[in-house]
């Protein structure tokens, strides 16, 4: 063998080898990069069937079959960040449901929570947006109240919760319509645009959003204050649920959420404006010159006017004086007429009375009024007379003497509305009527027994500022027919519980875009009141509602009445409150109210020292670290006797702070070393019984309490 041959074998062999080694390692490549990228592989999307159903603007499809709303909006951000898979299936609301009842679809928005609903389905714990049922007709339909719908056409939608209610309601009215049921709202807005019914059924959201396109009128009448929330079916799906839930309440608490940006969008409604197709430029300029024309013309024509109308504007002038100078002794009268709040009702322990009248003209038709018909039964009323100005004021007057005669003798309310109501209704040419709320409170039992003659429901006031509206004994209003028979209701007020009566002035105050300040603004608003005096409350309410219409005038009366009761089985409970300055000076106020407050109440003189130690040091805690500036702040002290305790509650608006965790340092620390305010609470723990502490609405409120007995 040749030397070169032996050569070329060598290198040959050589080169075999690193092509195998080569392979080798490619094939180790591959077996780690399968091994790595099966470790890391997402693991499979959460495949989830939404059902759509039309219910403008929280979930729909567009014309293109997309889905869109407020729902698919939220679903959209939370898919997202869960890694779920999101599909759509539409069709009409009963389809959906039943799809939802036999696993078609796996979750429902916009469910409403209903005794027939809840055997079948569950519901999240978090609300999407709150809804009512609202009833359209033509703008051209001439409606007086809901006894028109007799034996008339109504659309409705099949299985809707608010046809439901409508239908219980008329019902117990004995009135009949012929419902006609629909597959969807915009079916029913149109039969009612078509005027092929007399009115149709859809909820308050879709009728604000749609109302203008298919130009329907919304009537007085709403009903059914409702909750829409995610459903699944019964026993499947909770953990989508409990996830949608957790996402909701994450993303309300953020004033910029996608939540609050959806709400916004979507509930602004189709304002779409269309310019005719005739619009030319050659065209505006004819016209623009045209109107000038008609400008110059129509200005040297008014000059003439102008000099021959001065001479009878200065006659009228002195004649309009005069009769201002009338209106206003007119107003002045009205006002004499209702109740001041500084008129002594017996100063009774068991209830405490504010209200307010504000007409939108100078002399309105609005009225309140609060007296007793015996010892222990307090009646109040609120009314509001059709029409504005003198006729209208007019009317009221009469009307308010007739029902503080009629209560005088008569005792249920029913019948002293059907009194009222008969004498008026005889001898009404006009036509006019009144709305009037009427309700008799026992002081005793805290029964409040009711009538409500075609006027808003008034809200009853839980103890932690929640309500409702008191929707029984719905009547209709005094004056159209004497010969109906009024119904009544009663409710029971517990301790420190409340009442909130009002006209629609309140509820239909617009702001400079025309909108409403609505009942649903009104209940958040109240809900915040909690704790307060029926004067603060509706101090409240009115800063609420001049900040919503930016100080436009009214367009109607506005009146309230809020109403605060005691029960007399707890007087001892009955809180006395003292506004505070963060001035370490206001010790000596805090001194002398819990001496005169435990007077009555047999405190020995050993637990009355060891209250004011402990509240001195509390309060010179909060006043020298509570606010971290020095501007002058309130705190607010609530005193109570319950059972056989002293109760003190300390309210302020400073830094989250709790008390209860405060550690006065290591026990081998020089003394003068320690904190020195946490060692002064420490000690007020000591002394008392009791001590709680949570923040609430950017408040800290500390609660103590001292037993006597």
């Amino acid at each position: 063998m040749s030397i070169t041959h032996a050569l070329e074998k060598t290198v040959s062999g050589k080169a075999e080898v690193r092509i195998l080694i080569m392979r080798t390692c490619f094939s180790l490549f591959l077996l780690l990069f399968w091994v790595v990228s099966a470790d890391v592989a997402p693991a499979a999307d959460l495949r989830i069937t939404v059902g759509v159903h039309e219910n403008t603007p929280l979930i729909f499809t567009d014309p293109s079959g997309q889905a869109k709303g407020i729902a698919v909006d939220l679903l959209t951000l939370i898919a997202r960040e869960e890694g779920w898979t999101i599909h759509y299936l539409p069709g009409s609301y009963a389809q959906c449901t039943q799809r939802l009842e036999n696993g078609t679809i796996d979750l429902l928005p916009g469910m409403a929570i209903s005794p027939q609903l809840q055997s079948l389905f569950s519901f999240g714990e978090e609300t999407i947006v709150e809804n009512w049922g609202q009833l359209y007709i033509s703008p051209a339909a001439t409606f007086s109240d809901i006894l028109d719908f007799h034996d008339k056409a109504v659309a409705v939608v099949e299985a809707d919760i608010y046809f439901e209610f409508f239908e219980t309601i008329m019902e117990k009215f004995e009135i009949r319509p012929r419902f006609i049921q629909v597959d969807d709202y915009g079916n029913v807005l149109s039969l009612v645009h078509q005027k092929k019914v007399s009115g149709g059924i859809v909820p308050r959201l879709y009728g604000a959003y749609y109302e203008k396109q298919f130009r329907v009128r919304k009537s007085p009448i709403s009903f059914r204050p409702t909750e829409l929330r995610f459903g699944v079916a019964s026993g499947r799906n909770a953990a989508i649920l409990h996830t949608l839930d957790s996402h909701l309440k994450q993303l309300k608490s953020n004033p910029n959420s996608i939540f609050y940006q959806s709400m916004d969008f979507w509930t602004q409604g189709v304002r779409k404006v269309t310019l005719p197709l005739w619009l030319r430029p050659v065209w505006v300029l004819a016209i623009v010159a045209g109107v000038m024309g008609l400008i110059i013309a129509g200005n040297i024509f008014l000059r003439r006017q102008v000099k021959l109308r001065t001479e009878t504007l200065k006659a009228t002038v002195a004649e309009k004086e005069k009769i201002e100078s009338e209106l206003a002794v007119a107003r002045e009268i009205q006002r004499q007429l209702v109740p001041t709040n500084s008129q002594a009702l017996a100063r009774r322990r068991e209830f405490d009375v504010y209200a307010c009248l504000e007409p939108a003209r100078e002399v309105g038709g609005d009225f309140y009024d609060y007296f007793f018909i015996d010892r222990n039964s307090l009646c109040l009323v609120v009314g509001d007379v059709s029409g504005k100005g003198v006729p209208a004021a007019l009317f009221m007057a009469m009307t308010k003497t007739m029902i503080k005669s009629a209560a005088r003798l008569l005792v249920e309310p029913e019948y002293i509305i059907a009194d009222v109501n008969r004498e008026i209704a005889r001898n009404n040419p006009s036509l006019t009527f009144v709305t009037v709320f009427l309700g008799i409170l026992d002081l005793n039992t805290g029964n409040l027994t009711y009538t409500c003659a075609g006027h808003n429901p008034p809200l009853f006031i839980g103890e932690k500022g929640n309500s409702v509206l008191l929707g029984d004994a719905q009547c209709p209003a005094i004056g159209l027919d004497d010969t109906f028979q009024y119904r009544q209701a009663t409710v029971q007020m517990r301790h420190n519980e409340g009442l909130l009566l009002f006209t629609d002035g309140v509820t239909e105050a617009q702001d400079t875009k025309n909108r409403f300040f609505t009942q649903e603004s009104l209940m958040n608003t109240v809900s915040l009141t909690a704790g307060l005096t029926p004067r603060e409350r509706i101090a409240a309410i009115l800063s609420r509602i001049r900040e919503f219409t930016k100080n436009r005038p009214l367009d109607d009366d506005l009146t309230l009445l809020a109403l605060s009761y005691f029960s007399p089985d707890r007087m001892g409970d009955s809180l006395k409150t003292i506004v505070l300055r963060n001035d370490i000076r206001e010790i000596g106020r805090i001194m002398d109210a819990i001496t005169h407050f435990v007077d009555s109440a047999s405190f020995p003189p050993v637990a009355v020292h060891d209250v004011s130690l402990a509240m001195e040091e509390i309060f010179s805690n909060i006043v020298f670290y509570g606010f971290g500036d020095d501007l002058e702040h309130n705190i607010t002290l609530h005193l109570a006797i319950e059972g056989d305790a002293l109760v003190l509650t300390l309210q302020d608006e400073g830094i989250p702070f709790n008390p209860l965790n405060v550690q006065i340092g290591r026990k081998d620390k020089p003394l003068e070393e320690r904190d020195k305010g946490g060692m002064g609470i420490i000690l007020a723990k000591n002394l008392m019984d009791k001590m709680e502490y949570r923040r609430e609405r950017g408040r800290n409120i500390l609660r103590m309490e001292k037993r006597y007995r």
